[in-house]
């Protein structure tokens, strides 16, 4: 059969109903070809940087790191996604809570694998560990040198710079940062990225033999001005620098040019105003060649005098960094400043665990997915035990120094919604707190404001450490580990455990302080319980002293919790402690949760226990296990004030299953205890 070009119109011409189907067909397969060929080219692509991968993961070990723990390793490939960003920072004291914005911006922009070298003093390298192995983000390393002992090499230096002595650091990174590091980017902490920070990385291809400074000119006429330091033109600044750390050690002896280079200078000068970037503005004026010009879109900066708008014109779309180099920072009233400043706020509330998400394929090992038995009744109490919550020590200014060995710090945890509890209880408590608390990144501009600009008594206050907890929603209120947060940061021989909607007797801090004293219970291995009361009336004033609590013991006070759980505070024995002016002796009975007095050594709370349920009286029957014995103090106490009542109570009391999953939590720790400690547990009821 003979079919021609003819017979096939003749056929669609007096068949019109071919046509439609025909025509459907002609156009899918036209597509589908086109997809065909332009996804070859992409899966090409794909396997040439695979099989690179695969050749540098054949011989790469994954490295120990300085923490102690193993990483895998990244195939660090020039050229690929895969290639590593070397990022410094000088952070010290209390820079974290500075710097996160701009390390979510980086973050969010990012498509490499990043390393963090940052130049730390002991505070600050505590909260960048915690906040790392908490935040858990893929392809993100991180490595802290200790600076304190290098600060005398740069202390002689006169810097009336805002920052003092921390801001001349950078001019020891070629002898601080490791020899093994060639190249690295180095950041103030006031930057908000509104790009991809390897455009910068892969700047460093770009420059002359001679070149090892990457800089952006200065966006003012300050050093026009006289009595300034020496500078080439405008000079530069130094917010953002690329710095070829093999040049500066092979071709200059870098430590020998600064040094110089700041004697001559303050020959005629009584010292530097911009710190660092005075000394490397006057090497430059001797040696420009040093220098790489960089594109003022890298490094836009918000000065009440700036000529930024020189750089990007009318086109905001046309910056990729904006450097906050104002005394005002944020609050800097400029052109365009409110429409930059939005995107730094964007990134202030920015949910930290959207960044958590894998990028590549980068690692040579990748990590498990946990496996979630869906038919697990108790799904989302076992979440609480896998789950990572990124954690950010001492988010305020704290400043406590121990007393003496019998010093004691009060260790509560709580959310937001209960700030105003804290508020109330730290006017009755004069000693030292330490509070973790569990909030959205979206409610931490909340919590600065209420601590700093609405409340005048805890603006007051250093001696109160602020832990945050950033929310995850796949668990239930992490009240333990809030716990362990806030009980692992202490720097008191012991601790008052208690939660937040309590109202301390007033005196209590050095009422504990001397019973501690009298008593020396860590050496006789035991707790000082203090007895709980509550009332029902919402604006009651609490007593001041326990005859005044006596007295309304028949009135609008009572023992907490004694009609809706009596096995929790019965122990105490109430009518004793009521007349009671020495110290007694009590039994551990089932269910008991007392608050206590204790020495930091004491055992941490258990995990897995979340939300509403047994969470301290699991804590007080490992204490039980080990040994510990309970003392109630006659004379101290604290009162519990009625307030609505939490949503994991809520779901205890609607939910069977909540009910359940607790009674097999209780059971599954109970059995972790015997085991653990060998001991019987006899009188624990079954649930």
């Amino acid at each position: 059969m003979n079919i021609s070009l003819k017979n096939v119109f003749n056929c669609l011409f007096f068949r019109p109903w071919l046509g439609v189907p025909l025509g459907i067909w002609v156009a899918v397969s036209v597509v589908y070809y086109w997809w065909l060929i332009s996804r070859i080219n992409v899966l090409e692509t794909e396997n040439l940087v695979f099989k690179k991968q695969l050749s540098i993961n054949l011989h790469h070990e994954a490295p120990a790191t300085e923490n102690g723990y193993q990483i895998p390793e990244i195939p660090d490939s020039v050229g690929t996604l895969c290639e590593t960003v070397h990022v410094s920072l000088v952070c010290m004291g209390k820079c974290m809570r500075l710097i996160t914005p701009m390390l979510k911006s980086i973050l969010h922009h990012r498509q490499n694998p990043i390393h963090f070298h940052f130049i730390v003093d002991a505070p600050s390298q505590h909260t960048i560990n915690k906040l790392f192995d908490t935040w858990d983000l893929p392809d993100v390393k991180y490595t802290c040198y200790d600076a304190q002992r290098s600060l005398s090499e740069v202390r002689w230096i006169p810097n009336s710079h805002y920052s003092g002595v921390y801001g001349l650091v950078k001019l020891l990174f070629p002898k601080i940062l490791p020899p093994s590091l060639s190249q690295v980017i180095v950041l103030d902490s006031d930057l908000t990225f509104l790009c991809d920070i390897a455009e910068l990385w892969h700047l460093f291809r770009n420059m002359s033999s001679e070149q090892y400074l990457g800089l952006v000119e200065n966006m003012s006429n300050w050093y026009y001005s006289t009595g300034r330091w020496p500078a080439l033109g405008r000079g530069y600044n130094t917010g953002v620098m690329l710095l070829d750390l093999n040049k500066m050690r092979s071709k200059v002896d870098w430590r020998t040019l600064w040094y110089e280079t700041v004697e001559d200078n303050l020959r005629t000068l009584k010292q530097t105003s911009l710190a660092d970037q005075d000394v490397i503005n006057a090497i430059i004026k001797n040696n420009p060649q040093i220098v790489y010009n960089m594109s003022c879109q890298y490094n836009v900066q918000m000065s009440t005098l700036t000529l930024a708008k020189n750089c990007y014109g009318e086109d905001v779309k046309n910056v990729k960094i904006v450097h906050w180099n104002s005394p005002n920072k944020y609050n800097i009233r400029i052109r365009d400043a409110d429409f930059f400043k939005n995107i730094h706020l964007s990134y202030v509330n920015f949910d930290g665990n959207l960044l958590r998400e894998k990028l590549h394929r980068c690692s040579k090992t990748e990590i498990v997915t946990y496996k979630m038995n869906y038919s697990d009744l108790c799904i989302s109490f076992r979440a609480a035990q896998r789950v990572k919550l990124r954690t950010h020590l001492y988010y305020m200014d704290y400043n406590y120094v121990n007393i003496d060995s019998f010093d004691v710090t009060l260790v509560l945890q709580l959310s937001m919604d209960r700030m105003q509890f804290l508020e109330r209880l730290v006017k009755y408590w004069d000693g030292p707190l330490s509070a973790a608390i569990y909030l959205s990144d979206c409610e931490v501009t909340k919590l600065e404001s209420f601590i700093q600009d609405w409340s005048t008594t805890l603006s007051a206050r250093k001696n109160v450490g602020y832990h945050l907890v950033f929310k995850h929603d796949a668990v239930h209120y992490p009240v333990n580990y809030l716990r362990n947060v806030a009980l692992e940061n202490v720097n008191t021989p012991y601790v008052f455990l208690m939660d937040a909607d309590f109202v301390p007797m007033v005196g209590l801090y050095e009422h504990l302080r001397t019973a501690i004293k009298l008593i020396n219970p860590y050496p006789q291995k035991k707790c000082l319980v203090v007895a709980a009361f509550e009332t029902q009336r919402y604006r009651a004033q609490p007593p001041r002293i326990k005859a005044e609590l006596v007295a309304r013991l028949k009135s609008d006070v009572a023992p907490f919790r004694a009609r809706e759980w009596p096995r929790g505070h019965r122990p105490t024995n109430y009518t004793r402690w009521a007349t009671a002016t020495a110290p007694y002796e009590v039994e551990w009975q089932s269910d008991y949760e007392p608050y206590l007095v204790v020495h930091r050594s004491v055992p941490k709370y258990d995990e897995r226990f979340s939300g509403f349920g047994w969470n301290k009286v699991s804590h007080s029957v490992e204490l039980r296990a080990q040994g510990w014995r309970l003392a109630v103090l006659p004379g101290a106490f604290v009162l519990h004030t009625p307030h609505a009542p939490s949503r994991d109570i809520t779901a205890f009391r609607a939910d069977p299953r909540y009910r359940i999953c607790l009674a097999l939590l209780k059971q599954e720790f109970i059995d972790d205890l015997k085991k653990k400690y060998n001991v019987t547990m006899d009188d624990h009821p079954k649930t």
